[in-house]
């Protein structure tokens, strides 16, 4: 669908893709898409968030917003380096939010030029003059906020949004897990160590007073035993 249809429709798509590819060659790809957003001016494609994770999975997000012809770019980009596994999209129908965004534009338009006549009216009358100047500029500030919503509207319904997943879960080699492991065995190391430290913080009280309290419990426990009944 052509960006004319679309705005005449008023519809805002989103599209959702998830790649997977080989462990080493996510970065690469990832660096690839958003090198690739930001060079297409043509197509006006914004990146809006990427973020890549090299902990236990590596993987990668990125969102862009861009015309319907730079969006297909770059869902062809990602399929090409690894494969699309799911892929889906979204369809808002924003008619109703646009017409009142219009009408509300319009209002505030004629709400202006009427004001801005009773200012040329108001003459050497002070206080009117304050009034319509202070409400001027009230209806100027509501005009700009509902100009930029308007534009942000419009946005939505002229560019497509792709939200790319791109990970390696299920595709890790054997010895993967180890070499993870072994990186982190320095710091596991010393957590233990921590921990088995911490935990001797609280029982080392509690030895002393066992080892300080037994040899008198052993002794008051033998003289109740060898003390003599009574009949």
């Amino acid at each position: 669908m052509t960006t004319e249809a679309k705005g005449k429709d008023y519809l805002a798509y989103e599209h959702n893709v998830d790649v997977m590819a080989g462990e080493a060659q996510i970065r690469p790809l990832y660096e690839k898409v958003v090198a690739a957003c930001k060079a297409d001016t043509e197509n006006g494609c914004l990146l809006l968030d990427s973020s890549i994770d090299s902990g236990r999975y590596v993987h990668a997000r990125i969102s862009m917003r861009a015309k319907p012809a730079g969006i297909k770019k770059m869902m062809a980009l990602v399929g090409s380096e690894g494969e699309i596994t799911s892929q889906g999209t979204k369809v808002e129908d924003l008619g109703r939010p646009v017409l009142d965004s219009k009408k509300r534009l319009e209002m505030l338009k004629q709400y202006q030029a009427q004001l801005q006549d009773l200012e040329k009216r108001s003459g050497t009358n002070v206080d009117a003059l304050i009034k319509v100047t202070k409400e001027l500029a009230t209806v100027q500030a509501e005009l700009e906020q509902a100009t930029a919503a308007d534009a942000l509207l419009m946005q939505r319904i002229d560019t497509d949004l792709l939200n790319v997943a791109i990970s390696a879960e299920g595709r890790q080699s054997f010895w993967t897990p180890v070499k993870r492991a072994l990186g982190n065995f320095t710091d596991n190391l010393s957590e233990g160590v921590a921990n088995a430290i911490t935990a001797m913080a609280y029982i080392l009280p509690w030895l002393i007073a066992f080892v300080l309290l037994f040899p008198l419990g052993r002794k008051g426990w033998r003289r109740l035993r060898g003390a003599p009944r009574k009949d």
